[in-house]
């Protein structure tokens, strides 16, 4: 009887060390800060038709013409993407960055992004107005934000309307830096 006590024993320990073995080396429990390549695999693979370009053009052009918005029609929340469907930034968690495109009056709209990461503000604004065919000269001066160092404005007369872009320097909580950046399309002149 005690050489059966003795065997049940010793399988069921290698029973558990055998299990133990297993879940660990498959990742358990095991947490990570680091985006995992899985990950990283899917941000670069990611594709969506929510072109950053297209929605302001449609914003835009109602403003132009006079037809107010609605908030049905273009309120979103979600990835905006480049011309060719790859997402505008990677935020600090390493997932696609999410943008919010709001309607605050029929004559006004503001696009903006909700997290920090790794966000091209100078390529963006540049990718903007170029989709929008604006150009320096459409640039109108205004001396908000002059004496504020973390804050960035350009506003483009759209003839009809204007786009204001701002960018502003934040800090995570884990202390990485980065743009947030709203965009807004509206009907009112900015403040000289």
């Amino acid at each position: 009887m005690r050489n059966l006590i003795s065997l049940i024993l010793r399988s069921e320990t290698a029973g558990i060390i055998c299990f133990l073995l297993i879940f660990t080396s498959c990742g358990g429990s095991h947490k990570s800060d680091e985006p995992s390549d899985t990950m990283l695999k899917s941000v670069e693979d990611y594709h969506a038709d929510n072109d950053i370009a297209m929605t302001l053009r449609s914003i835009t052009d109602a403003i132009r013409v006079g037809e107010p918005l609605d908030t049905l029609d273009y309120n979103f929340e979600g990835v905006l993407t480049d011309g060719e469907g790859r997402p505008l930034y990677t935020d600090i968690q390493g997932t696609p960055g999410a943008w919010i495109v709001d309607v605050i009056s029929p004559t006004s709209a503001v696009i903006r992004n909700i997290y920090l990461g790794d966000l091209l503000p100078d390529y963006l604004e540049t990718y903007i107005a170029g989709s929008l065919n604006l150009s320096d000269t459409n640039i109108v001066e205004t001396t908000e934000f002059d004496d504020d160092d973390d804050t960035s404005l350009v506003v483009y007369d759209l003839d009809g309307g204007y786009l204001r872009i701002e960018t502003r320097s934040a800090v995570a909580a884990n202390g990485l830096e980065g743009p947030l950046m709203s965009i807004i399309a509206t009907k009112l002149p900015p403040d000289p």
